[in-house]
């Protein structure tokens, strides 16, 4: 008698720890979903955002047409702002970070969801991120070649001005005033050099977006199939 008590009070023990097990693993699936949730509105937001950074690129490139003249300048100054402004994606890796750090990942009974989990976070923290870095390069190289061309004064004047929307085609008289009190110390052939690098710069960084687009676009993917994955699988619809 004393035997199957034991033994008894062993199953009851094992199946409490099983059951707790379970209730665990369910919970880091809730907020896994929550994290990915969050994380898909925040890249449907990075792909909005450069889109326009793309737009305004476009137009001050179109805007530095040779040889240059004073409203091409100024096209350029409305424009510059916003196609030099900088948005990174981040994965939140909350429940990630616990998985991995408490042995969490041992829990998850679905093998073909921790798979695709550690799939998503490989990919945040190789592709995306070795992506981010390169593109980061070129950003980085346009801004040194931006502050030989444009006057930082005229930039700030425009910001404070209309911050991060675009000034309307009339505020050309204005930034026409403001070029012409502060005008460029290089003679007119290394401006034009100037110019010319920046333009290109400009353009590399633009393209290499095709890069960045293909990262959040198969980023957004996984986001998606593994949500659906987990709501399957865990019943969490």
């Amino acid at each position: 008698m004393l035997f199957l008590a034991v033994f008894c009070g062993f199953l009851a023990e094992n199946q409490r720890e099983h059951y707790i097990e379970h209730q665990r693993e369910k919970q880091y699936m809730i907020t896994m979903l929550d994290d990915l949730r969050t994380d898909t509105i925040q890249l449907s937001f990075a792909i909005h955002y450069w889109a326009g950074i793309n737009n305004s690129i476009d137009s001050v490139a179109e805007a530095l047409i040779f040889p240059l003249s004073l409203a091409d300048f100024s096209k350029a100054y409305r424009h510059l702002n916003n196609a030099l402004n900088y948005y990174s994606f981040a994965y939140n890796d909350r429940t990630i970070a616990q998985l991995k750090n408490a042995g969490g990942f041992r829990l998850i009974r679905k093998k073909n969801v921790a798979s695709k989990i550690i799939a998503y976070d490989q990919f945040n923290n190789d592709a995306i991120r070795n992506i981010a870095n390169q593109y980061n390069k070129f950003y980085e190289n346009v801004v040194v070649l931006r502050n030989k061309v444009f006057v930082q004064y005229i930039i700030n004047k425009i910001f404070n001005q209309y911050e991060y929307v675009a000034p309307p085609a009339s505020a050309n008289t204005w930034i026409d005033s403001l070029l012409l009190k502060n005008k460029s110390p290089f003679a007119n052939e290394i401006q034009t050099a100037l110019v010319f690098e920046f333009k290109n710069a400009l353009l590399a960084f633009r393209r290499d977006f095709t890069n960045m687009e293909w990262g959040y676009t198969n980023l957004l993917k996984l986001q998606h199939e593994l949500i659906k994955l987990i709501e399957e699988e865990y019943h969490l619809k």
